[in-house]
C-alpha cells in the first residue's frame, strides 16, 4: 500500500504515513481467497478475513484445504500450541501435490527433515547443529563483511541507467553471504544465484522444469558438500571452519542421517536467500515512497533499526508462518479444527492487527511497542536467521539511502508482487541510483 503522504521526521510535528484506506477489500471467493485480487492488495484481503472470519476454512492453489489464523492473539495462540504439529511424514497428502511456485513453503517439505518440519525433541537436534553460526554476536562479527559485499555489489551498478535492485543486488547479496556463511565454493555460487533467480521469475516465465532441475542441482551441490566434510580430518566436518562443516560435525554426534543434514541446509538456504531479499526490496520501494523519511535515515542513521523493525512489521516478507497439522480436534478463536487439518497461521495479517498495534495500519518508524511484531514468528521454530536478516537490511538499505540521495523507481508502471501465498515480495524493483553523493557514501570496514 503506498501514498503520497510522508512519515515525519524528529522535531518537524509531522505525521506518520498513513496506509491507503481500501481496508478490508472481501475476496470474490472467500473459500477460494489467493487470486489475483489477493496479489493485487494482500493486506487488504489479509484484513476483510482478519475481521470478518478469523478462522477461516479456506483452499490453497494447490487445492489443499486449509484452516487461515488472521488475528494475532490466534496467532500467539497457534505459535506455541503443541497441539498444532510440523511433522509432514505424518501427514503425507499435505504435499503429494507440489507447488513449485513455492520452494519456501511445499518443496522443502517433500525432502527429508528440516527445521520447519520437525518436532520435538528432533527439531531440537537439528536446530542445535545451526543455531551457533546465527546468534546475535557471531552476525554482528560479519557486519564488515556484509558491508564488503555491498559495497562490491553496488560499485558494479550504473548510476544513470534503470537496474533491478532485486536481480541486481538484493538478492545476490543474501546468496553471497548465505554462500559465505555455509562455505560454499565460489566457482559453484552462480548455481545457488541461478536457482533463486528462477524462484523469483517463476511467475512470469512459468518454468517449473528449470525450476525444479535447478534445485536438484542445488541438492547435487549440497550434498558433495556434506559427503566432503564428512570424510574430512577423520570424520570431524568441522576442519573446514564453515557452517556446514559445524552441521555436518554436529549431525554426525547426534547420528542425523545425512539425507536430513543435506535438507536442513537447503532449507536455511531457501529461507536466507528469499525472504531477505524480498524484504530488502520490500523497505526500498516503500521509502522511495516516502522521500522525507529516506532523507531522515540519511541525516539520522540511529533511526535505521528501528525503521527496519517497523518494516518488518508493516511490510515484512513473510505472509505466512510455516505448516502446522492439528494432531487433535482443537479448537482456536472459537472454531473447532479437526485433527489432521493443515493450519496456516497469517503473520502479516497478526502484524496489522489493530487489536496488538495502535494505528497498525499506519507506518511509524518510531513507534515503541513494534518489538512485539511476528515478522519471524515466534517460539521454537522462530527464524533462526533472523540477527542477519537485520544486518543485512540495516546494511544494505543504509548504505542506499547513504549513497544515492536521488534512488528513484525507473518506470511509472505498477509494480507486480510474485504470486506466492507464503512470501510478500515484488518480482523486480526497477530504479536509477542516480549520482553518488560527494564523497563515497558508504561505510568503510
Amino acid at each position: 500500500m503506498t501514498t503520497s503522504e510522508d512519515a515525519g521526521t524528529p522535531g518537524t510535528g509531522s505525521t506518520p504515513l498513513q496506509a491507503s484506506q481500501d481496508f478490508p477489500q472481501c475476496p470474490a471467493d472467500p473459500g477460494v481467497p489467493f487470486d489475483d485480487a489477493f496479489h493485487t492488495a494482500p493486506h487488504a484481503v489479509l484484513a476483510w478475513f482478519r475481521e470478518q472470519r478469523p478462522v477461516a476454512e479456506v483452499s490453497l492453489p494447490n487445492g489443499l484445504r486449509a484452516w487461515l489464523l488472521t488475528r494475532d492473539d490466534d496467532v500467539r495462540a497457534a505459535l506455541g500450541d503443541h497441539r498444532l504439529v510440523h511433522d509432514t511424514r505424518r501427514f503425507p497428502e499435505a504435499w503429494r501435490s507440489l507447488d513449485w511456485n513455492s520452494p519456501a513453503g511445499d518443496m522443502i517439505s517433500a525432502y527429508g527433515r528440516n527445521l520447519s518440519s520437525a518436532d520435538s525433541p528432533e527439531h531440537e537436534r537439528y536446530h542445535t547443529a545451526v543455531a551457533r553460526a546465527f546468534t546475535a554476536r557471531r552476525t554482528e562479527e560479519l557486519r564488515p563483511r556484509v558491508q564488503r559485499t555491498v559495497d562490491a555489489l553496488l560499485d558494479r551498478l550504473p548510476a544513470d541507467e534503470p537496474v533491478d535492485l532485486l536481480g541486481q543486488f538484493a538478492v545476490p547479496l543474501s546468496v553471497t553471504m548465505m554462500c559465505e556463511i555455509a562455505g560454499v565454493p565460489e566457482p559453484d555460487r552462480p548455481d545457488f544465484l541461478d536457482f533463486v533467480r528462477r524462484t523469483v521469475s517463476i511467475d512470469d516465465d512459468n518454468d517449473g522444469a528449470g525450476l525444479r532441475a535447478s534445485a536438484m542441482r542445488t541438492f547435487e551441490l549440497l550434498t558433495a558438500y556434506v559427503r566432503e566434510r564428512k570424510g574430512g580430518s577423520g570424520g570431524s566436518g568441522d576442519s573446514h571452519g564453515d557452517l556446514m562443516g559445524e552441521v555436518t560435525a554436529q549431525a554426525e554426534r547426534e547420528g542425523i542421517p545425512e539425507e536430513d543434514v543435506v535438507t536442513v541446509l537447503f532449507h536455511l538456504f531457501v529461507a536466507g536467500f528469499d525472504t531477505t531479499g524480498a524484504f530488502i526490496g520490500n523497505m526500498v520501494r516503500g521509502l522511495i515512497d516516502r522521500p522525507r523519511l529516506m532523507a531522515s535515515l540519511r541525516e539520522h542513521p540511529e533511526r535505521l533499526s528501528g525503521a527496519v523493525e517497523e518494516f518488518l512489521r508493516f511490510d515484512g516478507s513473510a505472509r505466512m508462518g510455516v505448516w502446522r497439522f492439528a494432531a487433535e480436534d482443537i479448537e482456536l478463536g472459537g472454531r473447532r479444527i479437526p485433527a489432521g487439518s493443515l493450519v496456516i497461521v497469517s503473520l502479516a495479517a497478526a502484524n496489522r492487527d489493530p487489536a496488538r498495534f495502535a494505528d497498525a495500519d499506519t507506518l511509524d518508524p518510531d513507534r515503541e511497542d513494534v518489538a512485539g511484531h511476528l515478522a519471524f514468528g515466534r517460539g521454537r521454530h522462530r527464524c533462526t536467521g533472523a540477527a542477519l536478516a537485520r544486518v543485512e537490511a540495516e546494511t544494505a538499505v543504509g548504505t542506499l539511502v547513504r549513497r544515492y540521495p536521488q534512488l528513484r523507481l525507473a518506470t511509472e508502471e505498477p509494480l507486480r508482487r510474485r504470486v506466492v501465498v507464503t512470501l510478500h515480495g515484488l518480482r523486480r524493483l526497477p530504479v536509477v541510483l542516480g549520482p553518488a553523493a560527494t564523497g563515497p557514501g558508504r561505510t568503510t570496514s
